[in-house]
């Protein structure tokens, strides 16, 4: 389901604040995405954790002198267990961050946009794209491609979105008379 592929019956729906059955379909596609894409940077982080610190302490191990100087202090030995805490810390707060967010995509609720449409673009030299926005009313939605050719400027529309943290999928809208 693209951003703006919906049927009449699902606008008439998110006009009662209910989402269709498909829409909830592709919130739990998403949802399941945020969760994935979560514990694919725990193995990557752990992966490279693990990598670091076996290079490290073969960098120690190397000679007589540098195993020396590992063994001389206790704490040079309790560093290792230390960062295998706090980066477990990070991968817990992660994972309970991905968590939350995919729960609040499958419990969103349908909100309302309403007024005249503004449209405006931000160019990031950083980045090297473009972001553009559609502000209706006061609220303001963010895109990756120009949406003039949906939205005209000055037109009145009403827009059915679902917002869960971070995200903010537009659901259906509707041209309004004026």
């Amino acid at each position: 389901m693209n951003t703006f592929d919906f049927t009449p019956e699902e606008l008439h729906l998110n006009k009662q604040g209910l989402l269709s059955t498909r829409q909830r379909d592709m919130l739990r596609m998403t949802a399941r995405g945020v969760r994935a894409s979560s514990m694919t940077s725990v193995y990557v982080i752990v992966g490279f954790m693990i990598f670091g610190m076996c290079l490290i302490l073969a960098l120690y191990l190397q000679n007589e002198d540098t195993r020396a100087a590992l063994f001389s202090n206790p704490l040079n030995l309790l560093v290792f267990p230390a960062i295998v805490i706090v980066i477990a810390l990070v991968l817990i707060f992660v994972i309970l961050l991905a968590r939350w967010a995919s729960n609040k995509l499958l419990n969103a609720q349908i909100q309302v946009a309403e007024g005249e449409v503004h449209l405006d673009q931000e160019y990031s030299s950083n980045a090297g794209f473009t972001s553009y926005y559609v502000y209706v009313g006061r609220k303001r939605f963010g895109f990756t491609d120009d949406m003039s050719h949906t939205f005209k400027e000055g037109e009145k529309f009403r827009v059915y979105y679902v917002k869960a943290s971070a995200y903010e999928l537009i659901m259906s809208y509707e041209k309004l008379e004026t």
